[in-house]
C-alpha cells in the first residue's frame, strides 16, 4: 500500500503517531518528519519541540512550521477544524513536493475511522464514509489499528506522547463524538468502532465501483462558457446512480458534496434554480442543467474579449440586432446572459462566443433539420443526418423506414452509407455525424464500426436512445443539444398528427417518448 521511495510522516506528537514513527524505524527508507503547529494553544511550542527531539533521536529529517489557524479560519469566515485540516494537508503536500517524497504517512486509527464515520452520517455528507486508506499520496496505514493497541505498542518501548488538552474540549464536534457519544456506544455494542470501521469499508467498495458508472451519466455540454450538463441522461438513471452523478458534479466545481445540495441539483433538473455556496447559479434550460460560477472572469474564453454590456448590438444580414435578444433566441439562460464573453468595438459586437459568427455545428445541424422536416412531409418519423469531414459535406439523409419497408432504414444508416460511396473508404475516423435525434443502438454500433470521430445531435431519444435509455458509454465525442428545440418541437408536431390528426400542437415539455429512429 506504501509506494517505493523516501516518505514524509505526520506527527503531531500525541500517542499514534509518535507510535506510527517508532514503527517506521524498521524500514530503511528515507522519512521526513512533519509537524504543523497550529498556534491553538499557548504552549503549542512545546509540542513542536518534543517531535523535533523525537526526531532527532530516531535520526529522522525534521520541518516544523507554525501557522495561527484560528486567525487565517476567522480572516475566511470558515469553519476552524475545516480550516486547520486544509492548512495542515496543504503543508504536507509542500513538504512532500520539497523533498520528492512519495507518500504522506499519517497516523489515523481504527478509531478516528468510527469517528469520522459517525461525524459524516450526523453532518449528512454526500460523499463516500471514512477515510481512505490511501488517496492520492496521502497513506493512512494504521487504520486497522486501535488507540489502545498503539499506546500498549509505546509502553511496552517505555517511550512517552503528548496529550493535547484541547482533544477533551467537546465544544469541537468530533471530540464530543469521541468523549460522549462512542464511548457509551462501545458500552452497550462493544464492537461499534470495529462495525462503523468496517462499514465504511463497505462504502468505499461500493463508492469504487458505482462511481464509474455515474460519471457516465454527466455529459458536459460544450456550447456554453460554463460548467453544463445534459438532463436527460441523468432523469432517466436510477436515483441511487443519479445522485452520485450530481455529488462528481458539486466536487468538480469546488463545492463540498452535501446531501442537501445534491437534493438541491435533483430539484434544479426539475426546473427549480437555486444558488450554491459560494455563490454558484444553478439552473435548468431546455434539456442542459447550467452551474454558473460567480466568478465572471472565468467566463471570458478570448484574449480581449470582454462580458456582454447594456446597449450591446450585432449587425445581422436583417439588420441591426440587441446582443440580449441575439442571446435569448438561441437559449441562453437569462443569468449568462449578462456574463456572455463577445468580442466588440464599442457597443457593436464583431463576436460572440459560440454563436456568432454562426458557428459550424448550427449549420450542419439546420442541414440535418432539413432533411427531418422532409422526413416528416413523407410520413417517416422526422430525424435527418449529415456527416460532414474536414469541414465537407460527405452525405445527408432522411427516415426512410415506412418508404423503404426496412426497419434499419434510419438516417444515420442511410448517411453511412452515401458517405462511405463518396469516400470509397470502410471508416470515417475524422468526420462528425449531425443528427436531429439521439441515435438508437443499432445505429451506435453501426457509428463505432465506422469509427467517426464525432457525434452531434439535437434531442434525446428517451425511448430508444443508445446512451440515454441503454446506457452505452460513447468511444467518440458525444454532444447534445444543438438545434435541440427545433428538433424536438418537430417530432412533437409529428406524433400528435399520428395521434389525433386535426388536433392543435400541443404544449408542454418535450418527451419523444414515442420517437425511435
Amino acid at each position: 500500500m506504501v509506494p517505493e521511495g523516501s516518505l514524509v510522516a505526520a506527527v503531531s506528537g500525541g500517542g499514534d503517531s509518535v507510535a506510527l514513527l517508532h514503527l517506521l524505524t524498521a524500514t530503511p527508507r528515507r522519512v521526513i518528519v512533519a509537524h504543523l503547529d497550529h498556534a491553538l494553544r499557548e504552549d503549542s511550542e512545546r509540542d513542536a519541540q518534543f517531535v523535533r527531539a523525537l526526531a532527532e533521536r530516531l535520526g529522522y529529517e525534521c520541518v516544523i512550521e507554525r501557522l495561527e489557524v484560528a486567525r487565517i479560519a476567522e480572516t475566511r469566515g470558515a469553519n476552524l477544524e475545516a480550516t486547520a485540516r486544509e492548512l495542515r494537508y496543504s503543508f504536507l503536500a509542500r513538504v512532500a513536493k520539497l523533498h520528492e517524497a512519495q507518500a504522506v504517512l499519517t497516523a489515523h486509527t481504527q478509531d478516528d475511522q468510527a469517528e469520522t464515520v459517525l461525524m459524516q452520517l450526523l453532518q449528512g455528507t454526500g460523499r463516500g464514509l471514512g477515510m481512505r486508506p490511501k488517496r492520492g499520496k496521502v497513506v493512512r496505514p494504521l487504520l486497522e489499528l486501535s488507540h489502545a493497541m498503539l499506546r500498549a505498542y509505546l509502553n511496552s518501548k517505555g517511550e512517552s506522547w503528548l496529550e493535547d488538552v484541547t482533544n477533551a474540549d467537546i465544544t469541537f464536534d468530533r471530540n464530543y463524538l469521541r468523549h460522549e457519544v462512542l464511548p457509551n456506544l462501545v458500552e452497550r455494542f462493544p464492537q461499534a468502532k470495529v462495525a462503523l470501521a468496517r462499514f465504511a469499508g463497505i462504502s468505499q467498495a461500493e463508492d469504487d465501483t458505482l462511481d464509474p458508472l455515474a460519471a457516465r451519466l454527466l455529459h458536459p455540454d460544450p456550447r456554453w462558457p460554463c460548467p453544463a450538463y445534459r438532463i436527460a441522461p441523468l432523469l432517466q438513471a436510477s436515483p441511487a446512480l443519479r445522485r452520485r452523478a450530481l455529488r462528481q458534479v458539486l466536487e468538480r466545481c469546488g463545492q463540498r458534496p452535501e446531501s442537501r445540495l445534491i437534493y438541491a441539483l435533483e430539484r434544479a433538473l426539475e426546473e427549480t434554480a437555486f444558488t450554491l455556496p459560494e455563490g454558484w447559479i444553478v439552473r435548468r434550460r431546455d434539456g442542459t442543467l447550467f452551474l454558473i460560477p460567480p466568478n465572471l472572469s472565468t467566463v471570458a474564453r478570448w484574449p480581449g474579449s470582454r462580458i456582454a454590456q447594456p446597449g450591446d448590438y450585432l449587425q445581422m444580414a436583417g439588420g441591426r440586432k440587441r446582443l440580449v435578444e441575439f442571446l435569448g433566441e438561441r437559449g441562453v439562460p437569462s443569468e449568462l446572459k449578462q456574463i456572455w464573453p463577445v468580442l466588440a468595438e464599442g457597443s457593436l459586437v464583431r463576436e460572440v462566443w459560440g454563436l456568432w459568427p454562426e458557428p459550424e455545428d448550427a449549420r450542419f445541424m439546420a442541414l440535418a433539420l432539413e432533411e427531418a422536416e422532409s422526413a416528416a412531409r413523407q410520413g417517416e418519423v422526422p430525424v435527418g443526418a449529415v456527416i460532414v469531414q474536414g469541414g465537407k459535406l460527405l452525405a445527408r439523409a432522411r427516415n426512410r423506414v415506412e418508404e423503404a419497408k426496412y426497419a434499419t432504414a434510419h438516417a444515420e444508416f442511410l448517411a453511412l452509407q452515401r458517405a462511405f460511396q463518396v469516400t470509397g473508404k470502410k471508416v470515417l475516423p475524422e468526420a462528425t455525424l449531425y443528427v436531429t435525434l439521439e441515435p438508437c443502438a443499432m445505429c451506435f454500433g453501426a457509428l463505432i464500426e465506422a469509427q467517426v470521430g464525432r457525434v452531434v445531435y439535437g434531442a434525446e431519444n428517451l425511448k430508444a436512445g443508445a446512451v440515454t435509455a441503454h446506457g452505452l458509454v460513447p468511444p467518440f465525442a458525444w454532444e447534445g443539444g444543438w438545434l435541440e428545440r427545433e428538433s424536438g418541437r418537430l417530432l412533437r408536431e409529428f406524433f400528435a398528427r399520428r395521434r389525433q390528426p386535426n388536433a392543435v400542437q400541443a404544449q408542454g415539455p418535450i418527451t419523444l417518448e414515442e420517437s425511435s429512429g
